[in-house]
């Protein structure tokens, strides 16, 4: 009862948002189990170039309200949603409104000799989702580093 009281207690653009993070998390997880990750990344971030639609002083605050509404939803679905689906909903998020978005997917050996994979999203140089350990994964390149180009 307590978490609906805070989604109505949210602004309408808040609350928004957080319904948009939320269904978006829940279609990538089907996604990722039904389709090959290039056919879903490609229905996600659209191909078109979009100029930004925020103003310069607006970007910053929807940008942080995204990654907020995504970390928030995750909580809300069934088992935790992996970083690789976080990252794919803040980039597709981000890109609708013309942000920059780089989706980013490292790999590292573990100390038992296992591969263990991160996903992260950079926005103007700068980790808004993902954060923690990154450092550690070396970006794998054959993916192409650059998978949403912003143009202005």
């Amino acid at each position: 009862m307590k978490r609906i009281i805070r989604l109505l207690c949210l602004s309408s653009a808040d609350r928004s948002l957080f319904i948009k993070s939320w269904g978006l998390l829940g279609l990538i997880r089907l996604g990722l189990c039904l389709f090959p990750f290039q056919t879903l990344r490609a229905w996600l971030v659209p191909r078109a170039r979009r100029r930004c639609i925020l103003s310069v002083d607006e970007q910053p605050s929807y940008l942080s309200r995204v990654t907020w509404a995504v970390r928030v939803a995750s909580r809300y679905l069934p088992g935790a949603p992996t970083c690789l689906v976080q990252a794919l909903a803040t980039q597709a998020l981000l890109a609708r409104r013309g942000l920059p978005a780089r989706l980013l997917i490292g790999l590292t050996q573990g100390a038992d000799g296992h591969f263990e994979g991160h996903a992260w999203v950079e926005s103007d140089g700068r980790i808004v989702m993902g954060k923690g350990g990154h450092e550690r994964y070396v970006p794998l390149t054959s993916l192409g580093d650059r998978l949403y180009e912003h143009s202005q």
